[in-house]
């Protein structure tokens, strides 16, 4: 009999990166926010520092989490803890410093390693193994609340019956799973929200635009321009400060070389990770895109922190757009699991 201590969620990278996307956007969105704001003061005569709202906002994600069940409710703790945590660690800059200086230059690199340590772990966390059988059955039954609230559909009905499948077919609890699930009536089709009526269409726009038979050429040439964007932001200030970038080989660099050398870096790594996607694309448009989402958030932690650091607010530029970028990736990932399990 199997005795686990840490049973696996299937839906846990969707859940980590949110968490870490949402952090990096609310100390981006944050920093900016006060920046138009000219650093103002909480709280009259005493000075509130804006990393207990980030406490708070951590806490009430914990107690959330603690409290009620539910797919949803993990994705919102997800969204909330993110957003408290890219707060609170903003400040770290006054808790390294002996005259509590938020405007600290390393602060950005130490966040920015905090930021890539995470990723590090939720990736290791999250990687790509087989689960035991419990936990295939355990992942089924989280998946039935759907059943209890009346809202499967024949796709979350077909996802729970493929973990099944991949469970021990001699256990039990198993088969009486499985028999559970035969029983359940998917979903009848209804007047649809119109949620569900804006996702419909996107479905629709999305498969439409895949049946073109242009459509691989165009995502080739879409991430092709958005590798070349990101090389060239980086690439414009070398080629106009030669003299400094000699510097930095000859030992005197300065903090503003090494971000520079960073955002090199960082960038030309997103930009081999794009080339390996637009090259398995041919293949799979699934591996494709997971390379894309990789490509992106490389872009996303490591490249726009840089940017963050040397130009500051100008960043926002490259930031946005990056985000919603990496939000279509994930529903194309996530539409292509749904509608075509085995790819």
């Amino acid at each position: 009999m199997e005795r686990l201590l840490f049973i696996r969620n299937i839906r846990a990278r969707e859940q980590l990166e949110l968490f870490i996307v949402s952090s990096v956007s609310s100390l981006l969105l944050l920093r900016y926010y006060l920046f138009l704001t000219g650093y103002p003061q909480v709280g009259g005569s005493l000075h509130i520092a804006h990393m207990l709202y980030g406490g708070l906002l951590m806490m009430a994600a914990l107690v959330c989490m603690l409290a009620f069940l539910g797919r949803r409710m993990q994705r919102l703790c997800a969204l909330l803890g993110g957003i408290g945590f890219g707060i609170f660690i903003d400040e770290i800059g006054k808790f390294i410093t002996k005259d509590n200086n938020y405007f600290f230059r390393p602060t950005i690199g130490i966040i920015y390693a905090i930021f890539v340590l995470l990723y590090i772990a939720f990736t290791f966390l999250t990687r790509h193994r087989r689960l035991t059988s419990t936990e295939y059955q355990l992942n089924a039954l989280a998946q039935l609340e759907e059943v209890v609230l009346h809202k499967m559909d024949t796709q979350e009905k077909a996802t729970v019956i493929a973990l099944l499948k991949q469970a021990d077919p001699h256990s039990p609890v198993t088969r009486h799973l499985e028999s559970l699930v035969g029983e359940v009536k998917a979903l009848k089709p209804g007047k649809p929200s119109t949620v569900k009526q804006w996702t419909t269409a996107g479905n629709a726009l999305y498969e439409r635009l895949w049946r073109a038979r242009s459509s691989n050429a165009a995502v080739r040439v879409f991430f092709i321009f958005v590798t070349y964007f990101f090389l060239s932001a980086v690439t414009y200030p070398i080629v106009n400060n030669l003299d400094n970038i000699n510097e930095f080989f000859t030992g005197q660099a300065s903090y503003g070389h090494s971000l520079v050398i960073g955002q090199l870096t960082s960038t030309v790594l997103a930009g081999i990770l794009a080339v390996i996607g637009i090259i398995r694309l041919k293949d799979s448009r699934v591996e494709a895109f997971e390379w894309f989402r990789r490509s992106v958030i490389v872009n996303l932690l490591l490249t726009e922190f840089f940017v963050f650091s040397r130009i500051q607010f100008g960043a926002m530029v490259s930031f946005i757009p990056t985000l919603i970028l990496l939000i279509l990736i994930n529903y194309v990932i996530d539409h292509e699991h749904r509608v075509r399990p085995s790819a």
